[in-house]
C-alpha cells in the first residue's frame, strides 16, 4: 500500500467521523432561545471534540508528509488509531446529553486517552519504518507531546472521580498542546528542559 492511499483512507474516515459528530446534535423543534440553551452542553461537547479531531488530523497529515515510506506495521497502527477515532462520536454524544455524570465523562476520557495512546504507537512505527537519520525519525523522536498528553490524560482520568466535568475540559487542554507545530513543540521542550537542567 502506498502512503498516499493510507492518507486518503484516513481522510475519508475522519470526514465521516466529523459528519457523525454533527449529526448527533438534535435540533430543537421550538424556534426559541430557550430551546437553543437546552442543547448548550451538546454543542459544547461537539465543539471540543471537533477541535481535537481537526487538530490531530492536521498533525497526522504533517507526520505522514514527513515520512518517506510506510510498512504494514504502520498501516495496522493507523487502523488501530482510527478504531478509537470512530468511537469518538458515541462518547461525545453521551457526555453532551449527560454532562457532569461520572460514566459518560469517564468513557469520554478513556476513548480519547486510547486515541492518544494509539497515535503514539503510530508515531513509533513510523520511526521504525524509516531510516534512523530521516527527517521524520528525527522530528518524531524529539517530539514529546504524545507523552505529555498521556500524563494529562491519566491525571484527568483520576480527576473524573472527584469532579466529572474535568473530563471534557482536559480534552480541550490536550487539544491546545497539539495546535502548535512539531518544530515549535520541540523548541518549547528544549527551553523547559534546559531551564530545568540549569
Amino acid at each position: 500500500m502506498t502512503k498516499s492511499r493510507l492518507e486518503a483512507f484516513t481522510d475519508g474516515v475522519v470526514a465521516i467521523v466529523l459528519t457523525v459528530l454533527v449529526l448527533n446534535i438534535q435540533i430543537p423543534d421550538a424556534p426559541t432561545l430557550a430551546s437553543l440553551k437546552a442543547i448548550t452542553n451538546i454543542l459544547f461537547a461537539y465543539v471540543v471534540s471537533f477541535i481535537f479531531v481537526a487538530v490531530i488530523w492536521v498533525n497526522h497529515h504533517r507526520m505522514m508528509q514527513m515520512a518517506e515510506k510506510i510498512n504494514y506495521r504502520v498501516i495496522w497502527a493507523n487502523i488501530f488509531w482510527l478504531f478509537w477515532l470512530t468511537l469518538c462520536p458515541a462518547v461525545t454524544s453521551w457526555v453532551g446529553r449527560d454532562p457532569g455524570e461520572f460514566w459518560p465523562e469517564m468513557s469520554y476520557v478513556i476513548i480519547y486517552t486510547m486515541w492518544s495512546f494509539s497515535y503514539g504507537i503510530l508515531s513509533d512505527q513510523l520511526i521504525k519504518a524509516n531510516d534512523p537519520n530521516s527527517h521524520v525519525a528525527k522530528v518524531l523522536r524529539r517530539d514529546r507531546r504524545s507523552r505529555v498528553s498521556m500524563v494529562i490524560n491519566f491525571a484527568v482520568m483520576a480527576g473524573v472521580f472527584i469532579f466529572p466535568p474535568i473530563g471534557i475540559f482536559g480534552r480541550f487542554l490536550v487539544s491546545g498542546i497539539w495546535v502548535i507545530s512539531y518544530r515549535t513543540a520541540n523548541r518549547y521542550y528544549e527551553k523547559i528542559f534546559h531551564r530545568k537542567k540549569a
